[in-house]
């Protein structure tokens, strides 16, 4: 059964790198060093006339010279050869290409035409890009990108679907993820989307049983009839979108439109269009992540009801509000709860008459807060449990998340961390987890927000 041409994009077997550079320094020396960096398992095959070979890797004089037909093929030149590059893949039976280049219809009438030149140049092969930074499959170890964040060590593969219009914020995602342990399953930088376009991206998404929810950059939509419908598509299969959408002000729609030549519209309208459709709309762009995360549990609450346990309660107060603004409430435990708690802490005289349920003076231990944790979600009073990683936590991490990602296997109520102190290294060992783990409480409380939405 013959494949897709955007299936071939995410899933090749065989790559063709037009215009390899043997300099890893340089924009066209990163795609095949990521791809070897990264564990890529299929075959390579650099295009470079001046080099026998890159790094180990034998490199090819021309496009004639390939052994194959190759299943994607990256181009990294300039606009003047990439037109004739495309007509001979094409030709060749190539599928699908990634042009990474700019200077097409984001700079104006000249540019316009330049794209048009490509589109006919690639006639039936698809056209990732141009102005694109690439796309990768995490799950699969894919790296087709030259994207710097590729530079880090440790990509997350999980169930989050990344679509951005921007190349650069494709990136800057990529690493927040990475840096938060935040797992993520495909990413893909459309560009000036002189073909291939978000809903294209994102219908194959859909269907991709491997990613639970798609989280999406966007500066504007070619057809907001399509992804309307897209949008009820995924509701209906059980995945839920997450947009942040630029724009908002005069500045940022006339910033979008010089960037890829995207026509942001009246954002307004946006706002209709999301809600109609379903679709949660990020007011930070630290959300896009954060509540992708939240989602990514598919765990929805009964109700509105939060129970808090924490170390601090400063840190307790901050999470209570928060839950408070988007419409969550914190009872006091049940008599029956109570008792569980206090039947932990009677060495210490301690009482279980609030919430959130301050474990201070309990002396801290992982069992005690693994016991509590338990406690709270086994209360039938409690929708959603949020424990906080106090001070504490910083030079005794097991402390709170060794209890965590232990209940987390076994509850269907969501559970969520606030991570009080600055401790990367829990954060990201929960999210790496599947724990929803955030360092401001704000974020908390979009993650509520979202979820009462699924």
């Amino acid at each position: 059964m013959a494949t897709s041409p955007i299936e071939n994009l995410f899933r090749p077997k065989s790559i063709a790198i037009i215009g390899a550079s043997a300099d890893p320094a340089k924009t066209a020396g990163r795609p095949l060093q990521f791809l070897r960096k990264h564990g890529f398992s299929g075959d390579i095959w650099p295009v470079n006339p001046r080099a026998a070979d890159i790094d180990g890797v034998p490199c090819f004089a021309s496009i004639d010279d390939l052994p194959g037909v190759p299943d994607v093929a990256m181009i990294l030149l300039g606009p003047t050869h990439t037109e004739d590059a495309t007509r001979k893949l094409s030709a060749l039976g190539t599928k699908a290409a990634i042009v990474l280049a700019g200077g097409y219809g984001e700079t104006g009438p000249a540019g316009i035409q330049r794209q048009a030149a490509l589109s006919e140049a690639a006639g039936s092969m698809r056209i990732l890009g141009p102005n694109t930074i690439g796309l990768l499959n995490l799950q699969d170890r894919t790296t087709l990108s030259a994207s710097g964040a590729l530079d880090t060590e440790h990509l997350t593969a999980g169930k989050i679907g990344v679509i951005s219009q921007s190349g650069g914020i494709l990136g800057s995602l990529l690493s927040r993820a990475a840096a938060k342990g935040i797992g993520l399953s495909h990413l893909a930088a459309t560009g000036n989307e002189g073909d291939l376009e978000v809903c294209d991206i994102l219908e194959w998404m859909i269907g991709e049983k491997n990613t639970s929810v798609i989280t999406l950059y966007l500066e504007g939509l070619r057809d907001t009839k399509r992804f309307s419908k897209l949008a009820t598509i995924a509701k209906r299969t059980g995945k839920q979108l997450v947009v942040y959408k630029v724009g908002r002000s005069e500045a940022g729609a006339l910033a979008s439109a010089s960037h890829t030549g995207a026509m942001a519209g009246d954002d307004r309208l946006y706002d209709g269009l999301f809600a109609k459709s379903g679709v949660i709309r990020a007011d930070r762009f630290d959300d896009l992540l954060d509540i992708a995360m939240a989602l990514s549990m598919g765990k929805k609450p009964r109700g509105r009801r939060v129970g808090i346990l924490t170390s601090t309660g400063g840190a307790g107060g901050l999470v209570a509000d928060q839950c408070g603004l988007v419409g969550f409430t914190t009872p006091a435990p049940s008599r029956k709860t109570a008792a569980q708690l206090a039947s932990l802490f009677s060495h210490v005289g301690f009482t279980a008459d609030r919430n959130p349920i301050d474990l201070t003076l309990a002396g801290l231990t992982p069992e005690i807060v693994g016991g509590s944790i338990s406690a709270l979600l086994d209360a039938k009073e409690y929708d959603v449990v949020i424990p906080i990683v106090g001070s504490s936590g910083v030079g005794r991490p097991e402390l709170v998340a060794d209890p965590v990602i232990k209940a987390v296997k076994n509850t269907s109520k969501p559970l969520i961390v606030y991570c009080s102190p600055d401790a990367p290294a829990i954060l990201h060992r929960l999210n790496s987890a599947g724990v929803p783990t955030y360092a401001a409480p704000e974020s908390c409380g979009d993650a509520l927000k979202a979820l009462v939405k699924i």
